[in-house]
C-alpha cells in the first residue's frame, strides 16, 4: 500500500506548476526609422487667387481665377477647370474684382514719379539678388536674400499689376517673372539637396521640375543628364534667365 501511495504522489511532485516562475518581459525592439524627406512646395505666384479678365487676340473673353503667373504665360481657373494661356496671346488683362465682390474703396492712381521711384527700389532689390545667384553661392544666404526680395517684389506688383500703362504692365510681368525664376532655383536646389548621391533630379520630383522644364525648352536640353536632369545646370540656367528679365526692364 505504502509503496502504491509512493507511485501516485511522486509523478504529482513532478509536474511544473505554471506560473511559478515569471516569464522576463521582452523588450520591443525599436527600429530606427529614417526621418522622410520635407515636402518641397512650389512657389506661389504673387498675383495668385487675383480674379482676372482675359480678352485674347481672338476676341474671346474668359474670366477666372490666377493660378500662376510669369513674364510668358498665365495659367487660370475658369468654370472649375485650369487652363494655361501664352501672354503673346492675349490681347489685355484686367485683374481685380469681377463685379460679383463688395465693391472696395478706390485706391488713388499712382503718378509716374511713384512708378519711377518704386521701381528703382524693387530692381535695387533684384539685383542685390542678383549677386547672391552666382557659382559658389551657399544655400542659406541665397534663401535669406530670396525672403528679402519676395516682399519688396510683391509689394511693387501688387500696386501695379492692375495698371492700364502697356510699359508699367509689361516691367510688372518681367519682374514677376524673374521672382518666380530665383524661387523656382530655390526649389532645384532643394530638391538636390535631397538628392546628394548624384545632383540630379526628375520631373516627376515636383511640379516645379515640369513647369520649368515646359517653359524653358532650351534647359531642358541643355541639363539633360539620362533620364533626369542636372539641378546645377538648371538653377544656373533660371538665374539666367532672371537676370535677363531684370536687365530687360531699363530697355
Amino acid at each position: 500500500m505504502k509503496r502504491l501511495l509512493t507511485l501516485l504522489i511522486v509523478p504529482l511532485l513532478l509536474v511544473p506548476v505554471e506560473g511559478a516562475q515569471k516569464r522576463k518581459p521582452t523588450r520591443p525592439r525599436t527600429v530606427a526609422h529614417k526621418p522622410a524627406a520635407p515636402e518641397v512646395k512650389p512657389p506661389v505666384s504673387p498675383l495668385a487667387g487675383t480674379s482676372v479678365v482675359i480678352i485674347t487676340k481672338n476676341r474671346d473673353r474668359i474670366v477666372g481665377t490666377i493660378i500662376d503667373l510669369n513674364a510668358y504665360s498665365i495659367r487660370i481657373k475658369s468654370e472649375g477647370l485650369e487652363a494655361a494661356l501664352a501672354l503673346d496671346t492675349i490681347s489685355s488683362l484686367t485683374f481685380g474684382s469681377l463685379g460679383r465682390d463688395t465693391p472696395k474703396e478706390p485706391q488713388p492712381a499712382a503718378s509716374s514719379e511713384d512708378f519711377a521711384r518704386d521701381l528703382n527700389l524693387a530692381v535695387g532689390a533684384f539685383q542685390a539678388m542678383m549677386v547672391s545667384a552666382k557659382p559658389g553661392a551657399d544655400y542659406t544666404d541665397y534663401g535669406r536674400q530670396l525672403s528679402e526680395l519676395r516682399p519688396q517684389a510683391e509689394r511693387f506688383i501688387a500696386r501695379y499689376g492692375t495698371s492700364e500703362n502697356a510699359k508699367e504692365s509689361r516691367v510688372v510681368g518681367l519682374l514677376a517673372g524673374a521672382l518666380t525664376d530665383y524661387s523656382w532655383a530655390r526649389t532645384v536646389w532643394t530638391l538636390k539637396l535631397g538628392r546628394q548621391s548624384d545632383g540630379t533630379v526628375a520631373e516627376a520630383d515636383s511640379s516645379v521640375i515640369s513647369d520649368l522644364l515646359t517653359l524653358y525648352p532650351d534647359l531642358r536640353s541643355s541639363a539633360t543628364t539620362g533620364n533626369r536632369f542636372a539641378a546645377d545646370r538648371l538653377i544656373a540656367g533660371l538665374w539666367r534667365k532672371a537676370s535677363e528679365k531684370v536687365e530687360r526692364v531699363g530697355k
